[in-house]
């Protein structure tokens, strides 16, 4: 039988009638950094439902466990500081816990969550949300970091103070959660804590309200906590010595780039042997399909269209799994935190505060959730600034591009001499550095000229440091993981199957001998003309005598019926435009393909490199598209298309273009306008190629 609970019932006053087989909505509600979602993990599991509140693009989690045979559906309310709302997040957690939310259930329980290493700032929102009405029961996490810092505290004592029942728990190793959920199914409406009413009456009158309420508040949390809490006299202890290194000016910020410099390191060395296994597993099945079925469209449509639209995303699942997990370990041990605390001194000199860096760290897994973590920010012209910002930052749909291209096309070589520091990974950090160089620019110029005005201030906690919950963190990835495959996978395997049919329909024999035909005069004229002897005559010779081959001849109608497809045409219409960024037709084609989103490039040059030939020199280990991109030439000639300067001018396009229409969709829910879209789109299209187009030319001249 489970123990008691600590003060329990102390108002005496029965909760509200329910039958024993009725589900409790029980509401947990807390400051950010609390452990509340640590507590929703242990009590429910992974979420049973994750979507919006009706009418706002505030994240609701919902989750369900039984307790002595009752269910209880949990509902995660987004993190305040007070009752009294002042961002989109807090309005929200207020309207649900008083009824106000249509569509959403009103809770039958609180369960306040109050972080046991500091009390005197959780009880503020503690000591408004006792006074709603509902029965309530405060979880008291962090107690086992308490104990080790030397703060000793008196459970039994605050719950009589409180008037509801205080149980300590520990949720990553599950102590407590019983007590708690015991709690939670006899809790009463609490009575009023002891001298609240007096300490609110006795604040100065002449100050403003709100500043009253907090002088009353924070007076009464003061008496609460005498004799409650205790501290031992404890030697500086080893998490503040890391603190001083970790958020110091200099040194901190070089540990910050160092960092991310092995996290994007290891991006590489670690799931090299893995990529090689997924594209020797792909390159085998493409194999046996062609074998299998006959030749004809059915086939092309198969291994051209599916398989290599299909194999260009799974291929880059062991990278994007390892960026996530790191993401989650630096999370989850508390470095990120420290890193907005070094960000902020970064983000005032720009104009902006502290309060955007969660929200510009959080686009670089999406910009999606990115852009609506700026719910958190009050300041209107801070939250605005924000949003048309966080598309810069190189979100995962990225890091694809970046991988390929950066295999593909970038030696692996060692830099400055230092055998673990790689070229390869010294260029995917500049990639990523470029976003936020281009973001803290555009930040200058707009806060200087269209966004005046002083930055919000910028108060932030720094939670403890702790060791990763492997649950956690596993779930992250997974999360993430089939989040990619699902989601970019799916729709990059759809518009790969649209390429293929655009890049082979209509097809026309006459257009494609005539084509062919044209083709063999061009290069007859250029191999006959007296300047024949230079390069451009010996590739057209060149060129002259592989139509003379039946493999020549078959490669050069595969590259006429592509040319004449629906797909052709349109890249040859929009070749000047994409000519001074180094790029042929068919990387303009890739372009225009993925604007619904960035990762579907991938897709895209599958389908469209898959009809070329493979240098036969061309080492094993390499993927059946690298292989292809390496080989590409431009048509009627043995130059390739894809060099260094060309790669790199493609990444930084990619780097700064807004081509996603999630996220240009989610900018027009958010800042509540159809023009801030239209603004970001073109804005960031117009930036993205005369960067692409200065790396090409810079890069073919110095490279």
């Amino acid at each position: 039988m489970n123990p008691t609970v600590t003060g329990a019932n102390p108002a005496g006053e029965a909760g509200p009638p329910d039958g024993p087989g009725d589900a409790l909505a029980v509401a947990l509600l807390g400051n950010p950094n609390t452990g509340k979602s640590s507590l929703f993990t242990a009590l429910a599991g992974i979420p049973t439902r994750v979507g919006n509140y009706p009418g706002v693009t505030v994240e609701q989690k919902l989750g369900r466990f039984t307790h002595r045979g009752r269910p209880l559906d949990l509902i995660d309310l987004p993190g305040t500081y007070s009752l009294s709302p002042k961002s989109p997040d807090e309005k929200v957690a207020v309207d649900v816990l008083q009824g106000r939310m249509a569509g959403v259930r009103p809770p039958d329980r609180v369960v306040i969550v109050i972080d046991g290493t500091n009390l005197e700032r959780n009880l503020y929102l503690a000591s408004q949300a006792i006074g709603l009405g509902i029965p309530t029961v405060v979880a008291l996490t962090l107690s086992d970091v308490a104990a080790a810092r030397g703060i000793d505290i008196d459970a039994d004592l605050l719950a009589r103070r409180l008037g509801c029942p205080v149980v300590p728990v520990v949720a990553p190793r599950r102590e407590g959660l019983d007590r708690l959920a015991d709690a939670i199914l006899s809790a009463a409406v609490p009575r009023e804590p002891e001298g609240l009413a007096a300490a609110l009456a006795a604040a100065d009158p002449a100050q403003p309200g709100p500043a009253r309420e907090a002088i009353g508040r924070y007076a009464w949390i003061e008496r609460t906590l005498e004799g409650v809490v205790s501290r031992r006299s404890t030697r500086r202890r080893l998490d503040e010595r890391i603190d001083g290194l970790v958020t110091h000016r200099v040194w901190g910020t070089l540990l910050f780039a160092a960092t991310m410099l092995a996290v994007f390191t290891s991006i590489f060395t670690l799931a090299a042997p893995l990529m090689d296994g997924i594209s020797a597993g792909i390159d085998a099945v493409a194999a046996a399909v062609s074998e299998r079925l006959p030749e004809g469209a059915l086939r092309s449509l198969v291994v051209d269209g599916v398989i290599a639209g299909a194999g260009s995303v799974v291929v880059f699942v062991p990278q994007i799994a390892l960026l996530f997990l790191w993401i989650a370990l630096l999370e989850g041990c508390g470095y990120l935190s420290r890193a907005a605390f070094l960000m902020d001194r970064l983000l005032v000199g720009v104009g902006l505060s502290g309060k955007s860096f969660i929200p510009l760290l959080s686009s670089f897994a999406c910009a999606i959730p990115g852009i609506m973590a700026t719910r958190t920010i009050e300041n209107p012209r801070d939250r605005l600034l924000t949003i048309l910002l966080a598309p810069l930052m190189s979100c995962s749909a990225r890091l694809p591009v970046y991988l390929l291209l950066t295999g593909a096309f970038v030696p692996d070589v060692a830099v400055a001499g230092i055998p673990w520091l790689r070229l390869q990974a010294v260029v995917l950090v500049a990639l990523y550095a470029l976003g936020v160089a281009v973001a803290a620019a555009a930040a200058f110029l707009l806060t200087r000229t269209v966004f005046r005005g002083p930055p919000q201030a910028f108060v932030m906690e720094l939670p403890g440091w702790r060791w990763p919950q492997p649950r956690v963190v596993l779930e992250r990835v997974r999360e993430a993981t089939w989040s990619f495959l699902s989601g970019a996978g799916t729709t990059i395997l759809a518009v790969s199957v649209v390429l293929w049919a655009l890049s082979h329909y209509p097809r026309s024999e006459a257009a494609i001998e005539a084509e062919v035909g044209r083709e063999r005069q061009r290069l007859e004229m250029l191999a006959a003309a007296p300047a024949a002897e230079g390069a451009e005559g010996r590739e057209a010779q060149e060129a002259l005598a592989a139509l003379g081959t039946p493999e020549g001849l078959e490669a050069a109608r595969r590259g006429a019926a592509q040319r004449t497809s629906f797909l052709g045409r349109a890249g040859r219409l929009i070749e000047p435009l994409v000519r001074p960024l180094g790029w042929d037709w068919r990387l303009g084609c890739a372009a225009i393909a993925s604007f619904p989103a960035r990762e579907v490039v991938l897709g895209t040059l599958g389908v469209i490199y898959n009809l070329g030939d493979v240098d036969p020199g061309e080492e094993e280990g390499a993927s059946a598209l690298v292989r292809r991109l390496r080989a590409a030439t431009w048509d009627g000639s043995s130059r390739k298309v894809f060099t260094l300067p060309v790669a790199l001018s493609i990444m930084v396009f990619f780097a700064l273009c807004a081509q996603c229409v999630s996220t240009l969709a989610v900018i027009g829910r958010e800042t509540g306008s159809r023009w801030w879209p239209v603004v970001s789109f073109a804005s960031m299209t117009i930036l993205a190629w005369f960067a692409a187009m200065l790396t090409y030319q810079l890069g073919s001249r110095f490279l």
